[in-house]
């Protein structure tokens, strides 16, 4: 019996130095990650998306107000011009009937946490749609997919409460990024697998929550040709991956609040041209 104790502690010792073995080296390839993604390459300047959309066709119908929170992928870091931005190319696409005022609350490098501490701002314009996208910024640092999963769900809940439909977008495989390289960027698509699953997720819990699956154009990101030379954020051609996939989910949006798309041609004006990191 005491044998048996003694092989029993033995056991467990090394069941546990093993898992602090693993921890710590996690936290090692979490540190190389941080250093990867921010170590000196080119850096760029995001914008401020907001503008205006006006349909070819005059219409005396008010402007619909969409708000945008999120990270770099709503600020467009590197494209020479705030069009190219996802946003702007997806709603042109979807080419609604009604004239958009795009408001963006959108910063380079927030994570869900400073997106939830912007929610007041945006409600603040009393908005008809919210567009959603973050989650790279939080599989980069390594925040808890639980953590993750519990804010999104509290910025889908609070927007849902007074805004008709809120078009959260995934995130898409990370492990693409050029910047990145192996055996860092396994760490990285394993950890933007998990966000991307806890935002489908959030989605499906809420019923005026609209999922902008964006992380179907993953295939083609792996084909490379899609970042600025900061190797990290995507080019206009990168961009115009990501609203192709994000079209259906933003026009089944517009349709929620009686906006029909499907018209042809568009003008765009920008509201500010004020950088945004």
């Amino acid at each position: 019996m005491r044998s048996a104790g003694h092989g029993g502690t033995w056991g467990r010792g090394v069941v546990a130095t093993a898992a602090m073995a693993a921890a710590g080296s996690a936290a090692v390839l979490g540190g190389e990650l941080a250093w990867v993604v921010h170590r000196d390459l080119p850096s760029f300047e995001g914008s401020d998306a907001s503008g205006r959309y006006e349909p070819a066709r005059s219409t005396a119908a008010a402007p619909l107000v969409l708000v945008a929170l999120g990270d770099s992928t709503l600020t467009g870091p590197g494209l020479d011009d705030e069009r190219e931005l996802w946003l702007w190319q997806a709603l042109h696409a979807a080419a609604p009937d009604r004239p958009v005022d795009v408001r963006s609350f959108a910063v380079g490098g927030w994570r869900v946490a400073d997106v939830r501490r912007r929610i007041g701002a945006a409600l603040a314009c009393q908005p008809d749609v919210a567009v959603v996208a973050v989650g790279s910024n939080d599989a980069i640092h390594g925040t808890a997919r639980a953590a993750f999963a519990r804010e999104l769900d509290l910025v889908v809940e609070e927007l849902t409460g007074r805004i008709p439909v809120v078009a959260v977008a995934n995130v898409g495989d990370l492990g693409n990024l050029e910047r990145v390289p192996p055996p860092l960027s396994s760490l990285l698509r394993h950890r933007a697998r998990g966000i991307r699953r806890e935002i489908e997720a959030v989605v499906d819990r809420h019923p005026r929550a609209v999922l902008l699956d964006v992380a179907a154009c993953d295939a083609a990101f792996a084909q490379g040709g899609v970042f600025v030379a900061d190797r990290f954020h995507p080019n206009a051609a990168g961009h115009q991956l990501w609203a192709a996939c994000a079209v259906p989910g933003l026009v089944e949006s517009l349709g929620r609040v009686g906006v029909a798309c499907g018209q042809d041609g568009r003008t765009w004006t920008a509201s500010s041209s004020a950088p945004r990191r």
